[in-house]
């Protein structure tokens, strides 16, 4: 099966990269995981670092989706009944017990008076206590700290290529990015590179050269979304909106060099 690869590949991870991951994969950052764990961010980037040099995956937020997705089936997977779980049904043949006339009054009695006490405590509305105050940890206050939703990269691609254009701004944003991108990345990284801009969105899409995995893909992730290109991109006035790496699978599932293709957004916001 195509997948079977891929399980191998994670079964590289040891459980505390994985624990990690599942975290991330289910909406986690590096920050919060830090904090919920009691570790350094900087600890739980390395340990991601170490799972993209072990799966070949350039990606961390990819092999979390992988991690969540096997989970999720092992999951379901466990959810089989087993057989004879059902209990047996009364044979049709088995007699027929006629029910004792004298039993019908008190239960019908039963049944009045239970009404009569649902309908009292219902009548009244019930006094809660108020909940005592305790103190909340900083990891318990992250891990239920609301989340923004993943922004929906495909809706960001359309408006890229499907919106407006601001002639001199968006030439101009197009040509400064592709600067800041060209010393960021080292040469040789990518296959190939371009920046498009419409009216208040620009679009970074990066596509790598086969076979760039291990130490290669860990030095351009966090190139790419260093406090560098962070600083120079905010000088333009541009806010970053997301970074996205994915790796192609059916490559590396059928034996071939894996591709990493990257994109990044960034909102005008002057």
């Amino acid at each position: 099966m195509k997948d079977q690869p891929f399980d191998a590949t994670l079964a590289r991870l040891n459980a505390a990269e994985r624990e990690l991951l599942i975290l991330l994969g289910r909406g986690h950052t590096a920050k919060s995981i830090a904090v919920l764990k009691g570790l350094s961010e900087l600890a739980v980037n390395e340990r991601f670092r170490s799972a993209r040099r072990k799966t070949g995956i350039g990606s961390s937020r990819e092999i979390a989706r992988l991690l969540v997705a096997q989970e999720n089936r092992d999951d379901f997977i466990g959810l089989a009944e087993p057989a004879g779980a059902h209990p047996d049904l009364p044979r049709p043949d088995a007699p027929h017990r006629a029910s004792s006339q004298r039993w019908r009054l008190p239960m019908a009695a039963a049944v009045l008076i239970a009404a009569a006490i649902l309908a009292q405590q219902t009548s009244v509305a019930p006094t809660v206590p108020p909940a005592p105050s305790r103190p909340v940890s900083p990891a318990v206050q992250a891990l239920f700290a609301p989340r923004s939703p993943e922004p929906d990269i495909s809706a960001l691609h359309a408006e890229v290529t499907g919106g407006g254009v601001d002639p001199a701004w968006s030439a101009a944003t197009e040509a400064a990015l592709q600067g800041i991108y060209g010393k960021a990345i080292a040469p040789g990284a990518l296959a190939s590179f371009e920046v498009t801009c419409s009216a208040s969105l620009c679009e970074a899409l990066g596509v790598g050269r086969p076979g760039l995995i291990d130490d290669a893909v860990t030095v351009f992730t966090d190139a790419v979304q260093g406090p560098e290109v962070n600083q120079a991109a905010n000088a333009l006035g541009l806010r970053s909106v997301m970074n996205s790496f994915t790796v192609t699978r059916d490559n590396a599932a059928n034996g071939k060099p894996s591709v990493l293709v990257f994109a990044a957004y960034w909102r005008r916001i002057d």
